[in-house]
């Protein structure tokens, strides 16, 4: 994803962050004066509060917003940038195992993918993912390979989010890397499951019923 930013300030300290943030993103920035950038036809502005009132814009991000997770500046930056696009989804692939793969999908583009060991860790990821990132649909597509995982994770995504999310159990054929492949490394080949499992569609999960009915 490579949509130009436009870095609207003249304070030293503000300038460094943003753009060291922005290098950590991978995204493209230009650096203009607030006078400037109110004049400029820049899709994407970053500067700070007192500097905003110069620019007299609606389609301002604040330096602020990047002390938050840079994935979710990273949504923003996206959805300003993009003037029309089909479909806003926003995908969430999980690979289940002993090491967790993620990757993030968002009006179709990878805009992040970690590597999890926990559980909880994964579910707390998705949670800020899903509570920060403006999509009309949301889904979470997690593989088979660990069912046991699997459910666990969905069973803790539905309970928080019900019908605000959709769950889906994905068959893990054939998402995962050969062993003699060179991508080996460690965590890659989670993210590389990660990635198969976002893009193909699954079963889609429901609340997991007692075993017994409760005796009321």
């Amino acid at each position: 994803m490579q949509h130009k930013v436009t870095v609207a300030t003249v304070c030293g300290r503000s300038y460094y962050k943003i753009i060291n943030a922005l290098k950590v993103m991978n995204l493209q920035f230009e650096s203009l004066s607030p006078q400037e950038a109110a004049l400029s036809d820049s899709k994407v502005v970053i500067t700070t509060k007192d500097e905003a009132e110069i620019l007299k814009r609606k389609d301002i991000l604040l330096d602020t917003d990047l002390e938050k997770l840079p994935i979710l500046m990273k949504a923003k930056i996206l959805r300003c940038s993009v003037k029309f696009c089909y479909s806003d989804m926003l995908i969430i692939g999980v690979d289940p195992g002993k090491r967790i793969g993620i990757s993030v999908i968002y009006m179709h583009n990878e805009i992040g993918c970690f590597v999890e060991t926990s559980p909880s860790r994964v579910v707390h990821l998705i949670s800020i993912l899903i509570d920060g990132i403006d999509s009309k649909k949301k889904t979470v597509r997690i593989g088979d390979g660990d069912l046991y995982m699997a459910r666990h994770i969905a069973t803790l995504l539905k309970s928080r989010f019900d019908s605000l999310v959709e769950i889906e159990i994905v068959d893990e054929w054939g998402t995962s890397l050969p062993h003699n492949t060179g991508k080996n490394r460690r965590g890659l080949r989670d993210i590389y499951s990660a990635r198969k499992i976002a893009h193909r569609n699954g079963r889609v999960f429901k609340s997991i019923q007692p075993l017994y009915p409760q005796i009321i």
